[in-house]
């Protein structure tokens, strides 16, 4: 009889406990929706600080609630309104690393573009005509890889024609920072460099406008290192027009100037032709379903 009243009781206390695990849960739950509401409320109206603190807590305090997955993807927007573009890619990576097979991978990608392609990017820079392609290139390289992933691994995706264009925009402006490099050695006459750098425009950027200035420096360098049988061949180049994508007929750099390593970055200045601005706002994050359809 002693042992069937044990028994009836621990039934019962495990039955206590496992409903005071379902009401802790579901008080986790309230929480975390409080916390997640607050801050779609403040992404509503554009108060992205508000936003980013909320998403922040539920991150910390429910890192694997059912709105974890929405907030990791909420994170990256807001982020990136911030204009905190280093913590908007940080975001992306991590809900990346946490969901790789989610269907918001290429939204990810897409905002990571966004956020490197604008990281030198701000209205009063536009405004004065500053040409940020002067800037600090790696950003933009990287975004340019951000946006090729999107290509080449999700090519259905919606974000594939948008990215292709930046891909365009981002090609163009490595292309002017790096004449505008070859210009800075030139006007130091330190011709070694700059005839390096207009062979690199030539190389790596044949369809782009700045071949012909850089054509040009790159004849202005071989006169003044006294090759004159290469600038003579450059202005054959130019004359018949022979610079496209046939790696013969573009003028090579002579071997023994190849050790020259020496890279000094030019300074930003004002005027110029602009980069491009990306314009209009980001697409808002998509729904993940109340966060349970990560895998």
């Amino acid at each position: 009889m002693k042992r069937f009243f044990a028994i009836l009781l621990l039934i019962g206390l495990l039955a206590g406990c496992a409903s005071n695990d379902e009401g802790g849960t579901d008080l986790r739950d309230a929480e975390a929706a409080a916390l997640y509401e607050t801050a779609k409320s403040a992404m509503d109206r554009g108060d992205w600080a508000t936003a980013t603190e909320e998403l922040e807590a539920l991150q910390a305090q429910y890192p694997f609630g059912i709105y974890a997955t929405q907030g990791q993807l909420d994170l990256v927007y807001t982020y990136y309104q911030s204009a905190d573009p280093v913590s908007a890619v940080a975001a992306a990576e991590r809900f990346r690393r946490i969901n790789p097979r989610h269907e918001a991978v290429p939204y990810t990608w897409y905002m990571q573009g966004l956020a490197l392609q604008e990281k030198n990017e701000d209205a009063i820079k536009r405004w004065a005509g500053v040409d940020t392609t002067l800037r600090d290139p790696v950003p933009r390289r990287q975004a340019f890889q951000a946006y090729t992933t999107i290509v080449e691994q999700y090519p259905d995706s919606e974000f594939v024609d948008d990215a292709r264009e930046r891909m365009d925009e981002l090609y163009r402006a490595g292309a002017r920072y790096q004449l505008s490099v070859a210009r800075f050695y030139a006007e130091r006459q330190a011709w070694v460099a700059t005839a390096r750098r207009a062979i690199t425009v030539i190389d790596e950027f044949p369809d782009s406008p700045t071949v012909e200035p850089a054509l040009a420096l790159l004849e202005q360098a071989y006169r003044a290192l006294e090759l004159d049988e290469l600038a003579d061949g450059v202005v054959e180049a130019r004359a018949e027009g022979r610079v496209d994508d046939n790696a013969e007929d573009r003028p090579d750099l002579p071997p023994v100037y190849q050790d020259e390593t020496r890279d000094i970055l030019p300074s930003p200045e004002g005027g110029g032709e602009p980069s491009g601005s990306t314009g209009g706002q980001p697409p808002m994050p998509p729904s993940t379903g109340g966060g349970m359809g990560e895998m």
